[in-house]
């Protein structure tokens, strides 16, 4: 059990019996909160009891604790499109992810992130029709073992991302023009030199099932400017920051600003904006690409108050249940001495 995470408090019945509860105390924008659970009425707890309790109750009690930090939390934030329900399912999934973070042992934690890139790549790469499996890209990625039988270019596709990783990971700074032109650079590496980190200079660009018109080629740098400008304005006025995030995915998406890899590229930034705020991010699974494009459709029709509702029930969908499952897993220490959870540093 993480040290410190519960406490134990005592009230008194009508009759005068003392009640045990065990208590996690929360802190949110400088509000402090508690969740409790009822253990015993009478004697206090022994060692070997308490021990017991938290064991049966701390999952309990942490899923508790996100769902207050999540109301309290979602007061703060404005929206335009988002009900207040969905902020706060949101604002629970960000605090359950960050609990199972801390959590997690570090060797642990190198493997969840490792085989979550694996699932991303494999999926923010399918979306663009790569015929890499699941299996395949994770051998590329984490073993370097080519597949027989594929195309260079489905290759360097999935392999470019072991440096768009290496590069998104160490990146510290806001999203900037710069930042943007150096992921498109990485991903189309041996792809396509000559426009790889090159906005698009001529607007003969057609997005695949959209008759939209793209932003010209002239103002793409200004435009691109306009919208990250707005979105760290946005986070600045108190915006939700999904929303936010989702708003500028999709300007992004239609500025349209290279004449390929803009989908990849954007789902960088996309889960780049969320990782800072903090939050989980998107898979791109094959199963619910339909459900990525209709919502991008959706803003196409400038319905987004729609679009973003939808984008976050995919996340949602995706992520909530579990994270809570594998909360559920990691919410005791492991036996083996000699690891380190990440707040141990």
């Amino acid at each position: 059990m993480a040290r410190g995470a519960y406490r134990i408090e005592i009230n008194y019945s009508k009759n005068g019996r003392p009640r045990y509860f065990l208590v996690k105390d929360i802190v949110v924008k400088g509000k402090k909160r508690k969740v409790l659970k009822y253990i015993k009425t009478g004697d206090a707890p022994s060692p070997d009891e308490l021990d017991r309790f938290k064991r049966e109750h701390a999952y309990q009690l942490e899923l508790k604790a996100a769902r207050k930090k999540a109301e309290l939390s979602a007061e703060h934030y404005s929206t335009g499109f988002l009900s207040k329900d969905i902020i706060v399912q949101l604002e629970e999934l960000r605090f359950i992810y960050l609990r199972f973070e801390e959590l997690l042992t570090v060797n642990e934690a190198e493997v969840y992130e490792r085989d979550f890139e694996v699932r991303y790549v494999s999926g923010t790469t399918g979306y663009e029709g790569n015929t890499l499996s699941l299996e395949q890209t994770k051998d590329l990625l984490v073993s370097g073992i080519l597949p027989r039988d594929k195309a260079s270019r489905e290759i360097y596709e999935v392999d470019n991302f072991k440096r768009v990783i290496r590069y998104r990971n160490t990146y510290r700074k806001k999203v900037s023009l710069d930042f943007i032109r150096n992921l498109h650079a990485l991903i189309m590496d041996n792809i396509d030199n000559e426009s790889a980190g090159t906005f698009r200079r001529t607007d003969d660009v057609i997005i695949g099932g959209c008759s939209m018109d793209l932003t010209p080629a002239a103002v793409i740098e200004d435009e691109l400017a306009q919208a990250i400008e707005k979105y760290y304005s946005d986070l600045k006025e108190g915006r939700h920051p999904f929303e936010s995030a989702i708003m500028f995915h999709y300007t992004f998406e239609t500025i349209h600003p290279f004449t390929d890899g803009n989908g990849r590229v954007g789902r960088e930034i996309l889960n780049y904006m969320l990782k800072k705020e903090r939050f989980p991010k998107l898979l791109f699974l094959g199963r619910d690409r339909d459900m990525y494009i209709s919502a991008l459709r959706m803003g196409n029709e400038e319905r987004y108050g729609d679009m973003v509702s939808s984008m976050a029930e995919l996340i949602l969908s995706q992520r909530m249940e579990i994270l809570r499952r594998n909360l559920e897993k990691v919410i005791e220490p492991p036996k083996k001495s000699g690891q380190m959870r990440l707040t141990d540093f």
